[in-house]
């Protein structure tokens, strides 16, 4: 069916010479087989909103996907580890194949992440309170130290000699000699601190209930220095001479010079309350947060800013390893291997 419109006549400011021919609105059948395509996903109200940074996960894809059991840690070293606390047992990944390996069984719920470190994979068990020395090489268990757990804490931490791990919920950090396989120190922080790391000569403890972040000196077991930063501190990174921390209540990251103890620069990602976890690897800082996935910071010539910030479904724990992003998503039960050239190579439509 066509129309005929008369020369001369004018439409929302053209107008036609001669006479044009315009299509007839579609037809009822038409408009109705259109009802049954999928709508396109809208972006979140919440994020940065620089034209470009928003890209949907979806138009992102993984290297592989491997089903896990509820991650609640991802621990990435010779292999990756993501506990199985129901079946007692740690799940492995080769890093060659993205495939299941042998995992280590007989342990009493696995808890809290796992670090290696003089040799062996150390991990704690909240079951039995116990930090099981594992021989990932051998394939056995070297050593159980009988040792509290503390179901709030997130990892342990190595340094040059010694292993240390929250071991109660009131917050006392052990340290634990590798070689007597034994605890040789203790210090008491404030309570309701959680995630513990180790880097830049230090350890370093975030406290999200006092806004601050702990730095504590191996050599003296003291605390040396005591960080203002934003709300609702929740993980640390180290990468690029700095500290990065995870501020999750305000949806932030600040950035910490360990020379002077001071927060010098403040990225917002625009996202509160989303929890979430740090990664620095293949010469950017990651993030993830629920309902954002992965999200990607330029840390370099002092222009920290965030380049991408993909969203969708997903988001919880990350790490990098060697040309690798490894991304768990514990509502999925699947841990996801990305390619970070992809990653950078993704642009939004």
């Amino acid at each position: 069916m066509r129309i005929l419109l008369a020369a001369g006549l004018c439409l929302v400011g053209v107008c036609l010479l001669g006479t044009a021919a315009i299509a007839a609105p579609p037809t009822t059948a038409k408009a109705k087989s259109d009802k049954n395509v999928p709508a396109a996903p809208v972006a979140p109200k919440a994020g940065v909103k620089t034209p470009g940074i928003q890209i949907p996960f979806d138009s992102l894809k993984a290297e592989a996907e491997v089903p896990v059991e509820s991650p609640g840690w991802m621990t990435v070293s010779d292999s990756v580890y993501v506990p199985s606390p129901a079946k007692d047992m740690l799940a492995r990944i080769d890093l060659k194949t993205n495939k299941p390996g042998t995992p280590i069984a007989d342990l009493k719920k696995p808890c809290s992440g796992a670090i290696v470190a003089f040799g062996s994979l150390w991990i704690p068990n909240c079951g039995s309170q116990t930090i099981t020395r594992f021989d990932t090489k051998a394939n056995k268990v070297t050593a159980t130290l009988a040792i509290g757990a503390g179901d709030s804490a997130l990892g342990l931490a190595a340094t040059s000699d010694s292993v240390w791990i929250f071991t109660d919920n009131k917050t006392t950090l052990s340290r634990v000699d590798p070689v007597q396989n034994l605890v040789v120190g203790e210090l008491r922080l404030p309570a309701g601190c959680n995630t513990l790391a180790s880097g830049e000569s230090s350890l370093w403890v975030t406290c999200p209930a006092e806004k601050r972040i702990l730095r504590i000196n191996p050599v003296t077991n003291l605390v040396d220095q005591r960080i203002e930063v934003s709300a609702g501190a929740r993980s640390l990174a180290f990468g690029a001479g700095s500290v990065w921390v995870l501020c999750e209540k305000e949806g932030k990251i600040d950035r910490i010079d360990p020379k002077t103890n001071k927060v010098i620069k403040t990225i917002d990602l625009a996202v509160p309350s989303a929890g979430g976890s740090l990664a620095f690897g293949e010469g950017f800082l990651w993030v993830t947060q629920t309902g954002f996935p992965l999200t990607r910071i330029d840390t370099t010539n002092e222009k920290e800013r965030v380049v991408q910030q993909f969203w969708g479904d997903g988001g919880g724990l990350i790490s990098v390893s060697t040309g690798a992003i490894w991304l768990a998503n514990p509502a999925k039960g699947v841990v996801s291997r990305l390619d970070p050239k992809r990653v950078v190579a993704t642009l939004a439509e």
